[in-house]
């Protein structure tokens, strides 16, 4: 008989949507392996803030996609990051309490064993999965992805007796505690997570599937200072408070005299403040998001990109970025604005140029370092990243060790 496993992520997407797919992609291989997969998500998708999937009068859709029942789950809608997001996620929350328990008591009717894997930073959400995890005396695994509420306080937006930080931090220590497993997404989280008390832990990054994500030779040479075809340098991803693109344009403005384009594909709630700012500047393009499906491609045209985000200690050491990975396996040269770990990485393996976080002028200086780098070292780069996301961060290596680890589990007496 086949187990069933319930993967919870409010903000989980399908590749037809754009967002990360990380959740997509697992339940897709774990039914490859013969799991029965439920994918509970909320239809908002947090890059559009918009319903893609259910009508107006529908509370839930279920879709078979790949095998996996995905159901799709109508939340409170939201625009900027103020009370509405609040109550965006407990509504989230409130319609799983329904949901959930039916599909579990089904399941178990049926004599199946199961495992409740829940995904950060929706904790108010993981909590109750934990809870009927114990009720249903199923095992429980948390996948921490962001480090919520720790990213608060490190951006002092709430003092640490806030009773919202201190209602999160509860429910934190009580996940980490009481969890048959946690999965990390940042290798510098493992320690973060111990010392709040967590048992079982491995490190199972961010990774793109290299079948779908393949190497892309850089785009063809231009002159130095050749304006016929810019140097282009792609940011894909969200523009919101964290990413700090404000660095990045600044950065734009001190290079706008020579032929380099910077293009910001995706959206988010900073991204109609950004296109203002930048109004004057003929090297800045702003795209709309795309697809996972479409993603190889505009990375493929870029000849770097670049990762930002603000200087928080948080950073790090505790994030994960998907749109880097995905410039490792087409094998594009990074530009670093992050710090901590992901610089280091760069530097470490020769993939690109670093600078320190919410330092335009050290960017622009990094930046125009690559641009005037010779072709055949920038192709060297190019190799390198490629090799690293074949050694570590291929979707296909850690979906394997996702699938023997939850056997793993799911079979462990404790």
């Amino acid at each position: 008989m086949k187990s069933t496993i319930h993967i919870i992520n409010q903000f989980a997407n399908t590749p037809d949507l754009p967002g990360h797919t990380r959740q997509f992609e697992i339940a897709k291989f774990l039914c490859y392996k013969g799991w029965n997969v439920n994918v509970y998500a909320s239809d908002f998708n947090l890059t559009q803030r918009s319903f893609t999937k259910l009508k107006n009068n529908e509370f839930l859709k279920k879709e078979l996609i790949n095998k996996i029942n995905w159901i799709w789950l109508r939340v409170f809608p939201y625009k900027k990051n103020n009370w509405k997001r609040y109550i965006n996620i407990f509504s989230f929350c409130i319609i799983l309490l329904i949901i959930l328990p039916i599909s579990i008591f089904f399941k178990k009717i049926k004599g199946e064993k199961g495992i409740i894997l829940a995904s950060s930073p929706q904790l108010p959400a993981a909590f109750l999965s934990l809870i009927l995890a114990k009720i249903f005396n199923m095992k429980f695994v948390l996948e921490v992805r962001d480090l919520w509420p720790q990213i608060f306080i490190d951006k002092e937006k709430y003092s640490k007796n806030n009773f919202f930080i201190i209602f999160l931090q509860k429910i934190e220590s009580i996940l980490y505690k009481r969890s048959d497993y946690i999965i990390v997404l940042a290798k510098g989280v493992v320690d973060y997570v111990k010392n709040k008390g967590a048992r079982n832990v491995s490190w199972l990054p961010n990774g793109p599937s290299l079948n779908e994500f393949k190497y892309y030779p850089l785009p063809k040479e231009n002159k130095v200072f050749n304006t016929e075809r810019p140097f282009r340098i792609i940011y894909a991803g969200s523009h919101g408070e964290v990413n700090d693109l404000e660095n990045v344009i600044e950065a734009a403005k001190i290079l706008r005299t020579l032929p380099i384009q910077f293009i910001f594909l995706g959206d988010g709630p900073k991204k109609n403040s950004l296109i203002k700012e930048s109004k004057a500047l003929d090297n800045v393009i702003f795209l709309n998001p795309v697809s996972k499906f479409d993603m190889p491609s505009y990375i493929g045209s870029a000849d770097a990109v670049l990762v930002s985000l603000q200087d928080l200690k948080l950073f790090k050491y505790g994030v994960s970025p998907n749109k880097l990975y995905d410039a490792y396996a087409i094998g594009r040269p990074i530009i670093s604005s992050i710090g901590g770990c992901i610089n280091n990485e760069i530097i470490k393996y020769k993939i690109g140029v670093c600078a320190d976080p919410g330092s335009p002028e050290e960017l622009s200086k990094a930046i125009k370092k690559l641009f005037l780098t010779s072709r055949l070292e920038r192709e060297n780069m190019s190799r390198r990243a490629r090799l690293l996301s074949e050694k570590i961060y291929s979707r296909e290596k850690i979906n394997i060790k996702y699938n023997n680890l939850l056997k793993e589990i799911l079979n462990s007496k404790k």
